[in-house]
């Protein structure tokens, strides 16, 4: 995902681009979240989930074939000419040996194996317990259908809170405050879903300390997810500046494989246990803010692509110094 919007998108593009990404696979389960439900509506009808999964797999598997350069015609920053330019380097770069070497380098990298080991247990855990509200809320009487459109609402407010903070990270002025949005919203997300918890039974209390209703839950579900997807796009955008020059899919593989080891250990511990899961999910948002306070951060590719963006500027100069030069001489 970084890669690809290093590749194709300029400086100021690179963090939309990566949440678009993200997020448009987020957006399928925010969409399964509501059909998954009627669909399914008894267990003998799985496979007809299934059949749906294989038929939008085939469409983007057709759409994939039909259209899909490999580079774009110019290079849009001196971080995507060293991806296309270079094609020794990404040859040695592509050998297993090279793999292994660059994958040591990542995870003995205290910052990278701070922020990445963050994002896998923030991601992780949340995936997992959006994935319990049916059971979360079956105390305070809300059905399976409900429990589905507060998932819903969760995910798409996710959407829109990646989507709107990287039209913030990409101006000028934020884009090297990646590390302070990315506290400020996970802050904001665990102060929603402190909110939550009143409205739930958890491992504390058998009883909600608040009465809840749709609204509310839908509210501080909405923001716990609006402020949980603005992190998302951040910490991809954070790996692939820590580590830079390394392949940005390096970076995004290895938060990529948190996130699913994470969300599979949970989901192993999960079942009939949904008021540790409150618990859990308020404990990873906790320890992600403090890791992600010790991660120092370090822009190297923007770094890279201003100077770039000197010498060019510095060397156009000189061309037109001599132009100018050679043209008095002429006269």
């Amino acid at each position: 995902v970084s890669q690809l919007s290093c590749l194709w998108f300029g400086t100021n593009e690179r963090t939309r681009a990566t949440s678009v990404a993200i997020l448009a696979a987020n957006f399928g389960c925010t969409i399964g979240f509501i059909i998954t439900p009627y669909i399914v509506s008894t267990p003998e009808n799985i496979p007809y989930l299934l059949y749906l999964h294989v038929g939008l797999s085939f469409i983007a598997c057709i759409l994939t074939f039909l259209y899909f350069p490999s580079i774009p015609p110019t290079p849009p920053s001196p971080a995507a000419e060293l991806i296309i330019y270079q094609p020794i380097q990404s040859r040695e770069r592509t050998s297993v040996a090279m793999r292994i070497r660059n994958f040591i380098q990542c995870l003995s990298y205290p910052p990278f194996l701070l922020l990445s080991l963050a994002g896998g247990l923030l991601n992780g855990t949340f995936g997992a317990w959006t994935s319990l509200f049916a059971t979360i809320l079956t105390p305070m009487n809300y059905t399976e259908s409900e429990a589905g459109w507060f998932g819903f609402v969760t995910s798409l407010s996710g959407i829109i809170g990646g989507l709107s903070i990287s039209v913030i990270a990409d101006k000028p002025r934020f884009q090297r405050r990646l590390k302070l949005l990315i506290i400020i919203s996970l802050c904001l997300c665990l102060l929603s879903c402190l909110m939550f918890q009143t409205f739930v039974v958890t491992i504390f209390y058998d009883k909600p300390l608040l009465k809840s209703n749709v609204f509310v839950i839908s509210l501080t579900l909405g923001l716990t997810g609006l402020f949980q997807g603005c992190s998302s796009p951040l910490i991809y955008e954070c790996l692939a500046e820590i580590m830079f020059p390394l392949p940005e899919s390096l970076s995004a593989s290895v938060l990529t494989q948190y996130i699913n080891i994470v969300a599979l250990v949970l989901l192993f511990i999960a079942p009939g246990r949904f008021k540790l899961m409150n618990l859990i999910v308020l404990a990873m948002i906790s320890v992600t803010i403090i890791m992600t306070l010790f991660v120092k951060v370090t822009y190297k590719r923007k770094d890279e692509d201003e100077r770039k963006k000197r010498e060019k500027e510095r060397l156009i100069i000189e061309q037109d110094c001599l132009g100018i030069n050679n043209y008095y001489e002429t006269i």
